[in-house]
């Protein structure tokens, strides 16, 4: 994909966050403000973030299966779309609504060809917050991965081998449980899109995530 087009999609999917945000605000009287949520910390006392412009930072780390477009199987060769990934993330907010979110994602190897199709990336997001309850939310995220991947395939099977790397989009929703003060649990959904020797395509990694709050 372009990287103009890239970035007029990753543009345009910040412009909908923002909006939604602001709109969100406008309710912010009415919705929960418990621990996980809440904003009435003086400035100075919030605690700090890893990403510039954030308070109430995290760390989490996570692990679950992997789904990877393939394209081309050969006739003759078995392949296998899944395998176990993880992720290592570390955030912050910008407001109760708002924040970013800065991830290496390793996506594993699926099988092809008579060899493997290897994905990693870092990803940044910015993280849109719904807050259902004092403890519990639901967030939507979109922003862009910078991927490498690697691909290997049997000389018989025809299909191309070698690396590449490249910017493209990324989406993702999930889910998050505070425990207390310093520990929560959430389960992510994301979405990549990474540049291959051959083609363009799309990956998936669904991960429960431990998550230490500053």
């Amino acid at each position: 994909m372009p990287k103009r087009s890239v970035c007029r999609r990753v543009g345009a999917a910040l412009a909908l966050c923002a909006a939604w945000t602001a709109s969100a605000e406008s309710f912010a009287a009415e919705w929960p403000t418990g621990s996980f949520w809440r904003w009435d910390d003086p400035s100075s006392a919030r605690p700090q973030s890893w990403l510039p412009g954030t308070s109430y930072g995290y760390v989490a780390a996570g692990a679950g299966p992997s789904d990877f477009d393939l394209g081309r199987c050969a006739s003759g060769f078995a392949c296998d779309a899944s395998d176990l990934g993880y992720k290592l993330s570390t955030g912050g907010k910008f407001s109760p609504w708002l924040g970013m979110e800065a991830a290496y994602v390793y996506l594993g190897k699926g099988a092809a060809n008579g060899g493997n199709e290897k994905a990693q990336g870092l990803n940044l997001n910015v993280v849109a917050n719904l807050p259902l309850s004092d403890l519990f939310g639901i967030y939507g995220k979109v922003g862009g991965v910078y991927g490498w991947t690697r691909t290997r395939a049997a000389a018989s099977s025809g299909a191309i081998e070698g690396n590449d790397n490249g910017l493209n989009w990324s989406y993702g929703a999930g889910i998050q449980l505070d425990v207390n003060r310093n520990w929560a649990v959430k389960v992510d959904w994301d979405h990549y899109r990474f540049d291959y020797v051959d083609r363009i395509d799309d990956a998936q990694l669904y991960s429960l995530n431990l998550v230490y709050k500053f």
